[in-house]
């Protein structure tokens, strides 16, 4: 019996370790399967499978389909059995229970709903359902957008942190450089520790950086479901932009009657007409429908002979002391929340459309500006100053500042770039209906880096 129980105990590990498995393969290809770094696409590709908020929307979503069909059954009818007088002294008498001596009786009862109740139920429901998967569509949009910004923020921190490790080797090579000059009398030993105060904050620099991808490599490995991966992420980055919403453009209400979240509030507005009709059904009077069979068999307390009879009942609730008034007020005021919650979501929506206009053409054109105006110019500074000190015609102070000047440059115009693609994202967002596809973005026009 032992060896047995191990066996059975074994059996059920491998087993759940077995179910553990597959729950998590609907979640592959794991990062090592990637060919040779993370896209946006495959990104969200993994958006409807792996993200946890998704499914627990899903289930959400599972669990008003199941309101639903709770909703639209009708009541179940009741049965109930009986016996009655019994004479202690006399006692139920011997034989089979047909030759007991007591009275029996069975009875069967039905609710019938009326005033369209049932219809009004399911009615209700199903716009409940439908708001939740509209809600599940709006939370898919909202993680879309979170994996957009997290792509973005891992893309600039893998470029900061290029930067200021490229920074950091070039001060280590300049302080070499600096240290044989000044053993050779060429320089002198204040000009040597400048250049070690600037290659120790360079060094803090490029080791904050590697912080900073390390903790926004977690946060994206969150969002798409490769938590234990997530060091391992890379991303290919490019700076998306959009012609149409860099042009001047008018915002109307008709543009969001489609978005998810919109909708969502517009099925509960139904939702709650219905359960206010519901609520109003409740003067009209349900009957509850009875049948009942008696039996008497002959007995000591019951001269008169075995009998069979028949009876019929019909019970109905009186509204004596109130007429659901308090249901039927709670109701409409549910109603007219649901009313003013749709038009607070409109307005919001509207909201945050035009802001987000704004932040995005302001994002484009602060891009440009350090692209093509002030990084060149840095660029070209700080190779002067590089030529001219390696000539020594200036000293290390110019050479420091021209550096110091050219790395803030060149760190702007990554923070630059991954603000743009993050008011991108949330343009994107916030402009999106249910005729819009995601994946349409990556036959448009993008900058790659």
């Amino acid at each position: 019996m032992r060896v047995r129980s191990a066996v059975f105990l074994l059996l059920a590990v491998f087993s759940a370790i077995e179910g553990a498995r597959a729950g998590t393969d609907e979640c592959a290809p794991l990062i090592e399967s990637f060919s040779s770094s993370l896209t946006l696409e495959m990104a969200e590709a993994r958006l409807d499978t792996c993200n946890r908020d998704v499914r627990v929307a899903r289930r959400a979503v599972e669990a008003a389909e199941a309101d639903l069909m709770t909703a639209g059954q009708r009541a179940n009818p009741t049965l109930a059995l009986g016996a009655n007088n019994i004479n202690p002294r006399v006692g139920i008498g011997s034989g089979n229970l047909r030759d007991k001596a007591l009275d029996a009786s069975i009875r069967l009862e039905q609710l019938f709903e009326r005033g369209g109740k049932l219809g009004l139920r399911k009615r209700q429901f199903d716009s409940l359902l439908a708001a939740s998967r509209s809600d599940m569509v709006d939370i898919m949009r909202l993680q879309r957008l979170a994996i957009r910004v997290a792509f973005f923020d891992v893309a600039v921190a893998q470029e900061r942190k290029r930067l200021t490790w490229e920074a950091a080797a070039l001060f280590e090579q300049t302080l070499s450089a600096a240290e044989k000059r000044q053993r050779a009398g060429d320089i002198a030993s204040a000009d040597v520790n400048r250049i070690k105060l600037d290659a120790a904050r360079a060094d803090n620099d490029a080791r904050q950086a590697n912080a900073d991808l390390k903790r926004l490599r977690l946060e994206l490995a969150k969002l798409i479901g490769v938590d234990r991966d997530a060091q391992n992420l890379t991303v290919k980055f490019f700076v998306p932009h959009d012609d149409s919403a860099t042009a001047t453009t008018f915002i109307n209400d008709a543009r969001f009657t489609t978005r998810s979240d919109i909708r969502a509030a517009r099925q509960r507005v139904a939702a709650a007409e219905a359960a206010r009709d519901l609520a109003l059904s409740s003067t009209t009077r349900d009957w509850t429908v009875g049948a009942q069979f008696d039996r008497w068999p002959t007995s000591a307390s019951n001269l008169q002979g075995t009998g069979n009879s028949f009876g019929f009942t019909m019970s109905m609730p009186l509204f004596l002391r109130h007429g659901n008034d308090g249901e039927k007020r709670r109701a409409q005021a549910d109603f007219d929340i649901a009313r003013d919650a749709l038009a607070r979501q409109m307005a919001i929506a509207r909201t945050e459309a035009e802001l987000a206009h704004e932040e995005y053409i302001a994002a484009a054109e602060k891009r440009k500006r350090v692209e093509y105006d002030i990084l060149p110019i840095a660029q070209e500074v700080a190779k002067a100053a590089e030529f001219a000190y390696s000539k020594g015609a200036t000293g290390v102070l110019d050479l420091l500042d021209a550096r110091r000047s050219l790395r803030q440059v060149e760190i702007d115009a990554v923070s630059a770039q991954g603000d743009s693609a993050r008011a991108w994202a949330r343009w994107k967002s916030v402009m999106e209906t249910a005729t819009d596809s995601p994946m349409d973005i990556y036959g448009g026009n993008y900058e790659k880096q």
